[in-house]
């Protein structure tokens, strides 16, 4: 099994260093039905890399919401006291 050290940035965690074991998957493509090879961590992947679709990453779906406004404090150069 390969090992690969990756590092991580994420807005959610503090940045790391993560060990990951791969593993090298020998099949036959879903879309152009070709035996291919392919290195992933996850499960047996179902289709090569010219024909897997494209993931959405999850930073561009947060920034599609509405930011909403922040409250904001104001000083003066008035004393009302």
């Amino acid at each position: 099994m390969a090992t690969k050290t990756i590092d991580v940035r994420e807005y959610t965690v503090r940045a790391h260093k993560r060990l990951i074991h791969t593993r090298v998957f020998n099949f036959v493509c879903k879309e152009c039905n070709q035996a291919t090879k392919r290195e992933t961590f996850g499960p047996r992947p179902l289709y090569c890399e010219s024909c897997r679709p494209l993931q959405v990453r999850k930073s561009s779906l947060s920034e599609s919401r509405k930011i909403k406004p922040r409250s904001m404090t104001y000083k003066s150069d008035v004393d009302l006291d």
